[in-house]
């Protein structure tokens, strides 16, 4: 196979790059010969690297740069069986590209553009052949990232987007299939990964660096400010406002002022020293993994109140730490769940208790579980830990005649997976009340991280988020629930699919999770997606329930 590429900068050569590792011959074409010189010195350069380390022969190296050759006249693509081009992410720019590749290719080849904003259905409409064109969007750096999102676009035909895919595989990636809508998969989902984290920072829940450190802990490689400063604040900030203006301002999508002001302070990240962060040396870098915490069992009885698998995990966990626990449950806590040390009645379960751990979340369920703790003798005076969220601490603190014994908490389901305890005070909460969430904490093996008050907390409101951006991609047809997992997994190195991330929390709370922001907050920005109703109505809530969005049995 011959593959032309246009464009010699990081991604153009990137591809040239691995497509001539993988054995095809690549013609690299830019605008000037010492912009494809350059871009040719860095690809004999990167080769190198595996050289010195042993992982590639010096014959292997040469003869992958033996296969590129590099041109500047659009004639030299007379043979190419498909085109890539990687050129600047603007329309004008790639629209002339095209048009000379409609002139200059063979009439069969694919053209493909690698843009990662713009319309793929636009940048056809410059050829007399828009079914052969396509939407090739790689992940940088090529060489290491392994997704290509192959995009329809509205002329692209069956067999365009097939013979695409075969180029994709061939160059040693896997393909993803999507439609032809602003950011594709994978910019479009994971825009809550950075927005809401910039809300939640807005919103006075917590500062950046604590909000990195909690989504650390939860088993992202990176926080979501971290992450911008590697990016580019400039360039994820006009990523964002390219899609929000391309979806005629969709209020889940709206960018940040706070991001803006950095932009337009200069601090734009990694490549000026500064960003979010310091990278001059100066102290204050971005936090480190989260260590380990010693389990401490609480100093007496615990009990826990649950109405689901989650609040029986949780008890599970503490007993685990050596915690003396009593679980009571409101109702069966889900197959295959293990219920050690269960009592009957919550009068059992509260007598001589350190701490209640109220681990229920549906509002209803837990008012009135607040109702009856407060009229229970043995629970006089006996802080609450209440897991906070659906419905924030404050409003839960509101509903019990001492307020200054509940304090909220939470966690990103499933508990194992996660190393922090977000705790989240009530305005009511009593200093004594919020050290026993922090003991709370220990006693389950986790740092627990003092935050302020708000429905979702920190953790869980950001994933529900991703996850609801998914489930709206999945209902309107962008790509399959496998192609949106695997998009985001390969695409942005998240732990999990946020489909699958759905189905480990359960579907039904994430649906609680998004409706609860959008009662604290009144805005459009938080409605759920349709889907995750319409997928709690029928029980399909994912794995403890065996079906989600993705079957378990």
């Amino acid at each position: 196979m011959k593959l032309g590429v246009v464009g010699a900068g990081t991604m153009g050569g990137g591809i040239a790059q691995v497509a001539a590792q993988q054995g095809m011959d690549v013609v690299l074409l830019d605008v000037r010969q010492e912009l494809v010189d350059a871009g040719l010195g860095r690809i004999k350069t990167f080769l190198q690297r595996p050289v010195e380390r042993g992982r590639m022969s010096q014959a292997d190296a040469d003869a992958s740069v033996g296969r590129i050759v590099t041109a500047t006249d659009f004639r030299a693509f007379a043979d190419v069986d498909c085109v890539i081009e990687a050129a600047l992410e603007e329309i004008g720019v790639k629209s002339e590209i095209f048009r000379q590749l409609d002139q200059h290719c063979p009439s069969n080849a694919i053209l493909a553009s690698n843009t990662s904003s713009l319309s793929v259905t636009e940048i056809a409409a410059a050829t007399t052949r828009p079914q052969r064109v396509v939407g090739m969007h790689f992940f940088n750096p090529v060489p290491l990232m392994a997704l290509v999102e192959i995009v329809r676009g509205n002329s692209t035909t069956d067999e365009t987007m097939d013979r695409a895919v075969q180029v994709a595989r061939g160059l040693g990636k896997t393909p993803v299939r999507a439609a032809d809508t602003p950011g594709f998969v994978v910019n479009r989902i994971v825009r809550p990964f950075y927005n809401e984290a910039l809300r939640v920072m807005g919103d006075g829940v917590a500062p950046f660096e604590t909000i990195d450190r909690i989504m650390k802990g939860v088993g992202f490689r990176m926080g979501p400010f971290e992450l911008m400063d590697l990016i580019g604040n400039d360039i994820n900030f006009a990523v964002t406002a390219s899609i929000f203006q391309q979806l005629y301002g969709e209020p889940k999508l709206r960018p940040s002022f706070w991001q803006q002001r950095i932009v337009q302070s200069g601090n734009l990240g990694q490549k000026t020293k500064r960003g979010w962060y310091p990278y001059d040396g100066s102290p204050g870098g971005p936090p480190k993994e989260q260590d380990e915490v010693a389990v401490q069992p609480l100093a007496g009885p615990v009990a826990v109140v649950a109405d689901s698998a989650l609040g029986a995990g949780l008890a599970s966990a503490l007993a685990a730490g050596a915690s003396t626990v009593r679980l009571f449950t409101m109702q069966p806590a889900g197959d295959g769940v293990l219920l050690q040390n269960q009592v009957s009645r919550l009068a059992d379960a509260v007598s001589e208790a350190v701490l209640i751990v109220d681990a229920t979340w549906g509002a209803e369920r837990k008012r009135e579980l607040v109702n009856q703790i407060a009229n229970e003798p043995a629970a006089s005076g006996v802080p609450i830990a209440s897991l906070s969220l659906v419905t924030s601490a404050t409003e839960i603190a509101s509903w019990h005649p001492d307020p200054g014994l509940v304090c909220g908490f939470g966690f990103l389901p499933p508990l194992s997976d996660t190393r922090v305890l977000e705790i989240a005070p009530a305005l009511q909460t009593r200093d004594e009340t919020r050290s026993r969430l922090e003991e709370l904490a220990v006693a389950l093996g986790k740092s627990g991280i003092v935050i302020e008050d708000g429905a979702g907390l920190v953790s869980a409101r950001i994933v529900s988020l991703i996850t609801n951006e998914a489930s709206f991609a999945l209902m309107e047809g962008i790509a399959t629930a496998e192609d949106i997992d695997a998009a985001v997994r390969l695409g942005a190195n998240y732990p999990h699919g946020p489909l699958e991330w759905a189905d480990l929390m359960g579907v039904d709370l994430v649906y609680a999770i998004i409706n609860g922001m959008y009662t604290e907050y009144g805005e459009d920005r938080y409605r759920p997606a349709p889907l995750l109703r319409r997928m709690t109505l029928a029980g399909r809530t994912g794995r403890n329930a065996g079906r989600g969005f993705f079957s378990y049995k």
